[in-house]
């Protein structure tokens, strides 16, 4: 009796969580289509950060229609169809076809013509460039529909199934906003000229391979990196990356996607494109995770090892970013906040992760620190949903510790792992001075006045205490000579001001370092701001 007790109430849970879901696409999907509201275009209507893409949510809606109450159903029929407009132009390269009304609400605000080159640049780049068959188009049809109208939940733009064409790919037509007015990070034409190159991947996406629910931070993934692969000027993305920047110690695969651009930036710079289109092709039989794992390995490497290096790049952003290593347009990017311990600390890390812990000690009154990444490879507990956990104990010490590892001259760690797993590994992203592990260059890159306090210049030798600096500009005027300390065996420290100790124009610099009778130079660019 118990136990049907039991089963019944299980039941009752299961119901209602499944009509909260349905509620939630419903009020989701007539918020995307601003079903109903009168709210002028121009204003600033949602002060809360755009959702980029309404992809996900309109077509899981699609698919499960029959499953509303009748009056939602209804509701829904009425937005989920192409919208009603009044003017249609071909695209110049004879693509796409741009439906849009000349007044009212549902007018754009932008200049269409130079829209329409936009949607030829993202099909020229992602069919004839990057290697992507064109999404099919419906029987009769020549060309891809893309309808602007005004999206009244804040989105976009969305990707909507037509016609379906085997069990698990769809035609597609898109819906992208008449205006992206104040409440969007990007405005204008450049929104909509990266929303077409977003929106045409996900037709090329679920026309040509597979849509999976489950996966929809993938498709979402691939589509905001294609931004940036089309329109590298626009950066959009920009605004949804905190979001994993502020918790790389979150699964993979329970991010929104929009948030992991940086994934397919570090593929692409690593490998080239090709991972991503394979990956894409092996989505059709596999999980994403799953899919990118094995498309990495036939790149020649694998999961594990690229998934410790993407954690190396995304430590170093910011005002931590080097020039010429890692992400070019990492400068822009916002900072990881490693853990600070003392000691030993157990952490239950999520599968597919990064962790990051820092710990900072005090040397004969010179502080120093070590910033240390665990990386959690596990692509099958990824998959599950909620994901796996592999707990661990990770000590960060002063002093040796038996079973350990020395890191550097200071700091010791030692990793603890339940059954020795191979799915967790350990790297030192950087250890003592920031810039320890890139001792050819400058850093900060730039350099900021109103963000940065000193510049750390690489020296060619150790062997003696200090080393002569000598800064010139570009036309090879002197504006700094003196003489520096050497710092931890590696680098000097220079305040960016000159010999009268004023702050320096914007602009690019020559440094000179002679150390032992040994040179070291380069450039650094320093802004006055």
């Amino acid at each position: 009796m118990k136990n049907t007790i039991l089963i019944f109430i299980c039941l009752i849970a299961l119901l209602n969580l499944k009509a909260q879901n349905l509620d939630s696409l419903y009020h989701r999907v007539l918020n995307i289509r601003g079903a109903g509201s009168t709210i002028n275009q121009t204003e600033t209507i949602n002060p809360v950060r755009p959702l980029k893409c309404g992809f996900g949510a309109i077509n899981e809606t699609k698919l499960r229609i029959d499953k509303f109450p009748l009056l939602q159903k209804q509701a829904l029929m009425s937005v989920l169809q192409r919208p009603p407009t009044d003017t249609s132009i071909v695209s110049p390269a004879k693509r796409f076809n741009i439906h849009f009304n000349k007044t009212g609400l549902n007018a754009p605000l932008y200049n269409v013509n130079e829209f329409s080159k936009a949607a030829d640049s993202s099909y020229n780049y992602e069919i004839k460039i990057l290697g992507y068959s064109p999404p099919p188009l419906n029987q009769g049809s020549l060309y891809y529909d893309v309808y602007i109208q005004n999206l009244g939940g804040g989105d976009y733009g969305y990707t909507e199934f037509d016609r379906q064409i085997t069990d698990s790919t769809y035609t597609c037509f898109t819906v992208i906003d008449n205006a992206f007015g104040n409440s969007y990070y990007t405005h204008g034409l450049s929104a909509a000229r990266v929303t077409i190159a977003h929106e045409f991947h996900h037709a090329i996406q679920v026309g040509n391979y597979i849509f999976r629910p489950q996966d929809t931070y993938y498709y979402e993934l691939t589509s905001t990196a294609m931004e940036e692969f089309v329109f590298s000027d626009v950066n959009d993305y920009y605004d949804y990356i905190p979001d994993y920047f502020n918790s790389p110690d979150r699964t993979f695969s329970d991010n929104d996607g929009y948030d992991l651009a940086v994934w397919h930036i570090f593929i692409k710079d690593r490998f080239g494109y090709a991972p991503i289109k394979r990956s894409w092709e092996l989505m059709t039989r596999e999980r994403a995770l799953e899919s990118i794992s094995d498309a990495i390995s036939e790149a020649g490497s694998s999961f594990k090892t690229e998934f410790n290096i993407f954690g190396q790049w995304t430590y170093f952003t910011g005002k931590r970013a080097v020039q010429n290593k890692y992400f070019k347009e990492a400068a822009g990017y916002p900072l990881i906040s490693p853990m600070s311990i003392s000691g030993s600390i157990r952490v239950n890390s999520e599968a597919v992760s990064n962790n990051f812990f820092e710990m900072k000690g005090n040397f004969s009154g010179t502080p120093d620190s070590v910033i240390t990444l665990v990386s959690n490879s596990d692509i099958k507990g990824g998959v599950l949903s909620p994901a796996s956990i592999t707990p661990f104990n990770y000590t960060l010490a002063v002093s040796p510790i038996s079973g350990g590892r020395q890191i550097s001259n200071r700091f010791y760690s030692k990793l603890d792992i339940p059954n020795q797993s191979s799915l967790l590994s350990e790297s030192n992203v950087l250890t003592g001075s920031i810039s320890a592990v890139s001792n050819d260059y400058a850093y900060p890159q730039p350099f900021r006045y109103s963000r940065n306090q000193q510049l750390n210049l690489p020296v060619a030798s150790n062997t003696s205490q200090s080393a002569d600096l000598s800064v010139y500009t570009i036309d090879m005027r002197l504006v700094y000579s003196g003489q520096k300390r050497i710092v931890d065996s590696e680098k000097i420290i220079w305040d960016g001001l000159d010999n009268s100790g004023r702050k320096l124009s914007t602009g690019v610099y020559i440094f000179v370092i002679n150390s032992d009778n040994q040179l070291k130079n380069g450039k650094l660019v320093i802004y006055n701001d």
